[in-house]
């Protein structure tokens, strides 16, 4: 089997060799946490009292893993946060899912992890990057994202709900249109699929690659 196939049905392994869950030892200096939205102030909170809770080892613990955290260079550290951020907003199911994939990678002897390792570095950026939108649309990325990678800021998250909803079928549909559709024009689709009331958006593909609308 080839390198990119295992990577492929490993449901995105190569995700969670990037994202390092990082947890904070306190509130910011000078947080006012009354300032802030209800759902952050409760984690932040709930972080506080976990903390608060911690054995003298556990917090050492902690502090060593803060160290190691500062010792990393900044653009890694960037990185390692910004898939951590998209593992936290995939759907339960696919966190889950990621997980047992990284824990069938650690049975995996070490020149097979180097191996798969390289070839997830060594695939295009734009590719590495759909990893982040989860095993689901980040095996089907290599597809959708000549109709996706140039969007605008404002449509980035009501395309991600989109396409959180469709069916396998509707995404392959999506990818042929992306396919047929001339460069200049796939601004103009994905808009018009957006527009799309949710409900019939799967249908809607169906008739447009059949050629019945």
């Amino acid at each position: 089997m080839r390198i990119s196939e295992r990577l492929r049905r490993r449901g995105g392994v190569a995700l969670l060799l990037l994202a390092a869950p990082l947890a904070q030892a306190a509130l910011p200096a000078g947080l006012q946490a009354q300032s802030l939205p209800a759902a952050e102030r409760a984690r932040l909170e709930a972080r506080v009292a976990r903390l608060a809770q911690m054995t003298p080892a556990e917090h050492a613990t902690l502090q060593a893993r803060l160290a190691a955290w500062q010792a990393l260079p900044a653009g890694e550290r960037a990185r390692r946060r910004i898939a951590y951020q998209a593992v936290e907003a995939l759907p339960h199911a696919e966190r889950m899912q990621l997980q047992r994939a990284a824990a069938h990678f650690d049975t995996l002897p070490e020149p097979e992890q180097r191996a798969l390792r390289l070839a997830f570095e060594q695939l295009d950026q734009s590719l590495r990057r759909g990893w982040l939108l989860g095993p689901v649309l980040g095996a089907d990325w290599p597809r959708l994202h000549p109709l996706f990678s140039a969007m605008p800021e404002d449509q980035r998250g009501p395309a991600l709900l989109a396409l959180r909803a469709t069916s396998a079928q509707a995404r392959d549909d999506l990818a042929a249109l992306a396919q047929r559709t001339p460069p200049h024009e796939r601004d103009a689709l994905r808009a018009e699929w957006l527009a799309v009331p949710a409900d019939t958006r799967d249908a809607w593909l169906r008739a447009r690659v059949s050629g019945t609308r």
